[in-house]
């Protein structure tokens, strides 16, 4: 079972892997800033790209486009107001006053904080 395990994590962790998750979590979040795109848009657009790669890291691109998106949409809500994505309009109630006052990286980094440790906590 223990040497099933190693198996599974050495293939998972490689840097072709790292990178497909970063590229999607950059899309994602590009995408999730826009007013109007979300994640689900944002695979749509990209699953074709990603028939000729290995599952793996095309499987783990797909999630990080999903997750970035998920934060990305809190960027818009907090800036301008007008959520990015539907999971981001509860954020409208906090994020943007607290940028209106003048801590717009605080909004920030407060939105990408909650998103990382929910992801960490829905991922397990």
């Amino acid at each position: 079972m223990g040497d099933v395990i190693s198996q599974a994590l050495a293939s998972l962790f490689t840097i072709q892997n790292f990178i497909f998750m970063n590229i999607g979590m950059f899309i994602g979040i590009i995408f999730g800033a826009i007013p109007g795109m979300n994640g689900n848009l944002a695979i749509t657009v990209l699953l074709p790209f990603t028939f000729m790669l290995e599952p793996v890291p095309a499987i783990l691109m797909l999630t990080a486009i999903f997750f970035g998106s998920n934060f990305g949409g809190s960027i818009s809500a907090i800036l301008i107001n007008t959520p990015g994505t539907n999971a981001a309009a509860a954020t409208l109630l906090d994020g943007y006053p607290l940028c209106r006052k003048g801590y717009p990286g605080k909004a920030l980094n407060t939105a990408l904080t909650a998103s990382t440790v929910g992801g960490i906590i829905s991922a397990c």
